[in-house]
């Protein structure tokens, strides 16, 4: 790919859908033997991984419109997810849940796919050890047994507000007859989106968008219709891509303020204008890229040197942070950007740099550019 750059980026453009939610939206219709629509889907490499795995299990589906699918999982007959396509990628450890939740034991391979650090599943384990799942290591597979008489309710604090193991916990309190309280959610768009299509297939769910979500499932869920939100990291780069080229650009539908609201928050610091015109953004530069440290009221490090870094949601999302580097390398004045969620997170800076970027690695989870 060769890109010849120098100029203004204008014109409109819609984000791409939510990549995210899919990994755990797809699995999910495994607690239904209902047909489950979904509309508006990217086939990226996840998906398309996804749903040979669902066909591998005994599920039927149907892509004959272009964007949409249609499952229908009555004919699910197995648990094992097979472990050469369950081995590529870390998505796969989210059919534990809903194999759990309709077969009482899920097989799934040690995921792998993914280089940002050290991403174990003992957030997955310990969430499901406290819902009475036991779990061994066997031949490259983790098996998940779920007890055999399910307790009436469950409490559930989470050690860490983990995204995937939130969703896999859902997706197996959606599927039982059991009340499970999870304290520590993640509370991420496509965490809210997943348990909006599960309350639509028939799950009772309150504290949608906390971090306290109450849910009382049942064995076997309805069919229903999913379609995601903007994809907001998609939507982080388009604003940091018009801004750099001093452009100006119509971000269409994403103008959702629980999606977007916090990212504006931080965007606006470095004066960026960002005005909403209905369901859309206008993004454009409001003079020169530079944050006031005296009366924006950023978080400073030091005299002078703001710092930015991520917390789980509705904090600054970590997948954004790559843009936000490119981003402080066109802004007068430094930043002090830290990536504490994975350990070797920062590694593209080294690529920005062969770019002509001015940044000081200060350690694998810490940056800044020099005076």
């Amino acid at each position: 790919m060769r890109i010849t750059g120098g100029r203004k980026l204008e014109g409109t453009v819609t984000p791409i859908p939510n990549k995210n939610s899919l990994v755990a939206v797809l699995p999910a219709s495994i607690l239904s033997n209902e047909t489950v629509t979904y509309k508006n889907v990217p086939g990226t490499s996840d998906v398309v991984k996804i749903l040979q795995i669902l066909k591998l299990l005994g599920a039927e589906v149907d892509q004959s419109v272009e964007g949409e699918i249609k499952i229908n999982c009555s004919g699910v007959k197995r648990y094992r997810v097979d472990q050469t396509l369950g081995g590529q990628f870390r998505a796969s450890l989210m059919f534990a849940g809903p194999l759990l939740a309709r077969f009482g034991v899920a097989e799934i391979p040690l995921p792998g796919g993914c280089d940002l650090g050290m991403r174990s599943i003992s957030a997955h384990l310990d969430s499901f050890k406290k819902a009475g799942v036991k779990f061994e290591y066997a031949e490259g597979y983790v098996k998940f047994t779920a007890p055999k008489r399910l307790g009436k309710s469950f409490d559930i604090w989470q050690l860490e507000a983990s995204v995937t193991a939130s969703e896999n916990l859902m997706m197996y309190a959606a599927g039982t007859n059991s009340d499970f309280v999870i304290i520590d959610a993640a509370c991420e768009p496509h965490v809210s989106e997943l348990l909006r299509m599960l309350k639509s297939m028939g799950a009772e769910i309150d504290g949608i968008g906390s971090n306290r979500v109450t849910i009382k499932g049942k064995k076997r869920l309805k069919g229903a219709v999913y379609e995601p939100g903007p994809d907001f990291v998609d939507v982080a780069g388009l604003i940091v891509a018009a801004v750099v080229t001093d452009g100006k650009i119509r971000i269409k539908g994403a103008n959702i303020p629980e999606i977007v609201n916090g990212m504006i928050n931080w965007f606006e610091l470095f004066n960026i204008k960002i005005d909403r015109d209905g369901l859309d953004l206008i993004v454009s530069k409001n003079g020169e890229l530079v944050i006031d440290t005296v009366n924006s009221g950023i978080p400073l490090a030091a005299p002078g040197l703001p710092k930015l870094y991520p917390r789980p949601w509705p904090g600054f999302p970590v997948d954004a942070i790559p843009v936000m580097a490119v981003l402080a390398s066109k802004t007068k004045g430094r930043l002090l950007l830290k990536n504490w969620m994975y350990e070797s997170g920062l590694e593209f800076v080294r690529e920005l740099n062969a770019m002509g970027a001015d940044i000081f690695v200060s350690d694998p989870e810490r940056l800044f550019r020099p005076a």
